[in-house]
């Protein structure tokens, strides 16, 4: 009997540190949204989404009005641009200057417009870049390369 007891205390000890010994894993209290994926205490994102649980659309920055100014080629003028959600997708946006629309893609604070045709039969192409509050488009118009300068209002 008291080598059964013995057994006993030496198994229930020996199980006893071995789970006391559990290594914590650091993602334990992390959690990861719309499909990030927790990697030693970090998420990875998907595409569209940023942030510490991948919680931001990554084109949320870009969405609002800026109030700034396109210069082509003969002219300059001021122009108030809007910037919307598409329903294309998480990176997608809408831009609107008043009297067109184009779409354009989001990757971090960048922006691609592929060639799309909006008034008039023109085209438009190009990219951009969001710094703070400041957007900048360097576009093409049917051939002609403008520029929009916008601050976010």
């Amino acid at each position: 009997m008291k080598l059964f007891h013995l057994l006993m205390i030496t198994g229930l000890t020996a199980s006893l540190a071995m789970t006391g010994c559990k290594k914590d894993d650091p993602c334990d209290d992390v959690t990861c949204l719309n499909g990030g994926t927790c990697n030693d205490g970090t998420c990875a994102c998907p595409g569209g989404y940023e942030g510490s649980t991948c919680g931001t659309e990554v084109r949320a920055k870009f969405i609002g009005s800026y109030n700034g100014t396109l210069s082509c080629p003969g002219t300059n003028g001021t122009v108030l641009m809007t910037v919307t959600s598409s329903a294309a997708g998480v990176s997608s946006i809408v831009f609107s200057d008043g009297v067109d629309t184009w779409v354009g893609t989001v990757s971090g604070s960048s922006v691609n417009i592929a060639t799309q045709t909006i008034s008039g039969g023109t085209t438009i192409s190009g990219s951009g870049q969001l710094s703070g509050l400041i957007l900048t488009l360097n576009l093409n118009l049917s051939g002609n390369t403008c520029t929009y300068t916008g601050t976010k209002q």
